[in-house]
């Protein structure tokens, strides 16, 4: 026997469905036929699912449970189908999205979109890419793994589907175009908010596993990577470290070539003519302060801009006159030297005593020598700052010695491959070498070395070689140590900054370098997987972008009323906490519902501290579950 459902159609138009019990025979002629057993009536599907399988059981002698209708009664409880479909990836991407829009970033790429009237807008994909990259950074097919896992599609309301590889990179082009204009309402948005007071310039590199663009060249990262095809990226943030600017520069370059270029573009962003310029030692040069001091008037319009900035130590005696004996007498101290014996030599210098082992001199505006002993251009007159740090001369006098202790290891090992030569060697290619070597250790100006012939053993006969003589020059090597531990600070005439404030200030570059070390750490801008420079471009915009995100959120951590102790160290610290609150698809007796996973007190509290709490009410839905029956 089997269950046959019969399905009719009225004259009204109306189709009802009937159940019938039927039975398969053979009639007497040998051929098939079926008998109906028993009408049931309208069609039941519990019923007819319990029939079929009762039937299915009894042909195999099984004994079956029948399965009720969640609407019959049993033992005064009413029976409940739930099955969990998704659990999806919400808050932390909720919280970026939210400071994504709350800046004004969606706005500003709504009005830049090259077709404003198709479905799916620029911002929308730029606000997905940005979280990705704040959530869970990856390469773009990475980001196509990711969706799937996230509510990303009901945050930036979009459909997964339409967010495919295809599109994304037609937004990555797009965006390339937009770009210019992105930068300058940016810019715009966070000096509206506060004017920024100082901004921090400074370079680092990306590299290429495949791919690199038109800019990209060969040579070591400064990760270490010996030969990398590379680029470099300049960056400019402000007291807060808000990206304010940056730019994709060449993978070969001399960084004090990309400072004249910065000057020119900052004189025509009315936003930075009140802050100072702060950049790193590397950039400095005698052109460079040129440019930077304009005609050097103190009254009247000087023409640069304020800067602030430290020379490298070579180029201390071009900028001013110091006593040497005091500074080898400061130089000669030992390891282990008293706090006394060292306040009395950095006072013969007249550095007063700053703070913990640091000893500083305002010596004002300084009109360096007349001559140069490196034959060097003269500077201009610049306001300068002179201060000495016990710690990092003990530092580099260990660094020294130990490349000094490496170079004569390195020479000692090269001797003996020449001890041992299989055929006769050339005096010009081992020069080569040894003079390689020196460099490369930052020692050939301290080395003197001479080739003396030798003959190593052969077969048949001697063969020619050579072994190399090393000697240390002590007076090129205390000329090299004289300024360990000084730091010369050169900055406009017309920089009202006092001692303590130019250290500060110039320390405080490190805003810009840890800004650097997100970009690439925490949101993994290395390596990059893109061949075309508008994609290349708009990755780095991507990451920038991100950057911004996440120092908003660590902005308004610093100002919220949590305790440092209880704050999280960084926006990256405060998603992770964030992402124990999912977004849930459940299916409750054949109907769909949407829920979140509870928010402990922890993630309430941070959640309040950034003004996000709505976030918990925008994707909440109660389910009405069946009780227990009165």
């Amino acid at each position: 026997m089997f269950v046959r459902v019969i399905r009719q159609k009225s004259k009204a138009g109306k189709i009802r469905s009937y159940t019938q019990i039927v039975r398969s025979y053979r009639r007497p002629d040998g051929m098939p036929a079926t008998e109906v057993i028993a009408h049931l009536g309208p069609s039941d599907k519990f019923l007819v699912a319990n029939l079929k399988q009762a039937f299915a059981a009894a042909r195999r002698n099984l004994l079956v449970e029948i399965k009720q209708a969640p609407s019959s009664e049993s033992d005064g409880k009413r029976t409940l189908s739930l099955t969990v479909k998704q659990n999806l990836a919400y808050l932390p991407i909720a919280v970026v999205s939210f400071f994504f829009r709350d800046f004004g970033l969606r706005a500003i790429l709504d009005g830049l979109d090259p077709s404003p009237r198709r479905s799916v807008r620029l911002s929308a994909v730029v606000e997905a890419l940005v979280a990705h990259r704040c959530v869970r950074p990856g390469s773009k097919l990475a980001f196509q793994r990711w969706l799937g896992q996230t509510a990303v599609a009901e945050i930036v309301g979009v459909a997964e589907r339409r967010l495919n590889n295809t599109r994304v990179h037609r937004v990555l082009d797009e965006l390339a175009q937009v770009e210019g204009h992105l930068q300058d309402a940016v810019a715009a948005n966070i000096a509206s908010v506060e004017s920024p007071r100082v901004l921090f310039l400074d370079l680092t590199d990306t590299w290429f596993d495949e791919g690199g663009g038109s800019l990209a060249r060969r040579g070591q990262t400064k990760a270490g990577h010996r030969s990398k095809w590379k680029i470099h990226i300049a960056l400019l943030v402000n007291q807060k470290g808000l990206p304010m600017r940056w730019e994709l520069l060449p993978g070969a370059l001399c960084e004090t070539t990309v400072l004249p270029h910065w000057i020119d573009d900052l004189h025509q962003r009315p936003w930075s003519h009140p802050a100072v310029l702060v950049f790193d030692r590397g950039m400095s040069c005698v052109t460079n302060l040129v440019k930077l001091v304009g005609n050097g008037k103190l009254d009247g319009d000087e023409g640069g801009r304020l800067f602030l900035t430290s020379v490298k130590s070579d180029m201390i005696p071009t900028c001013v006159g110091l006593d040497q004996s005091l500074l080898d007498a400061l130089q000669s101290l030992p390891a282990d030297v008293s706090s006394t014996e060292l306040a009395a030599a950095c006072s013969a210098l007249s550095l007063e005593h700053f703070e913990a082992e640091t000893y500083a001199r305002d010596l004002g505006v300084v009109k360096p020598p007349d001559r140069d002993l490196h034959g060097r251009p003269r500077p201009p007159r610049m306001r300068m700052h002179l201060y000495f740090n016990r710690e990092i001369q003990l530092w580099k006098r260990q660094q020294r010695l130990d490349k000094i202790d490496r170079a004569f290891r390195l020479v000692g090992d090269l001797n003996e491959n020449l001890a041992q030569a299989k055929k006769p060697r050339k005096a010009e290619p081992t020069t080569r070498k040894v003079s390689r070597l020196l460099e490369k250790l930052q020692l050939l100006e301290i080395f003197d070395f001479e080739l003396e012939p030798f003959d190593a053993p052969g077969k048949t006969k001697p063969i020619a070689s050579f072994q190399v003589g090393l000697k240390l020059h002590r007076d090129q090597l205390r000329n090299a140590c004289r300024y360990d531990g000084l730091t010369l600070l050169v900055a406009h005439p017309k920089l009202d900054m006092t001692t303590a404030e130019a250290i500060s200030a110039y320390r405080a570059k490190n805003v810009v370098e840890a800004d650097f070390r997100t970009i690439k750490s925490v949101l993994q801008i290395r390596p990059t997987f893109h061949w075309t420079d508008n994609k290349i471009q708009s990755h780095v915009t991507i990451c920038v972008l991100a950057l911004l995100v996440e120092r908003l959120i660590e902005d308004l951590l610093a100002r919220s009323s949590l305790h440092p102790r209880s704050r999280p160290s960084s926006a990256h610290a405060l998603l992770q906490e964030l992402a124990a609150v999912n977004l849930n698809r459940l299916k409750v007796n054949g109907t769909n519902h949407t829920t979140r996973t509870d928010a402990n007190q922890r993630v309430l509290t941070l959640l309040k501290a950034t003004g996000t709490q709505h976030l918990l009410d925008a994707c909440h839905s109660t389910l009405n579950l069946p009780q227990k029956a009165p």
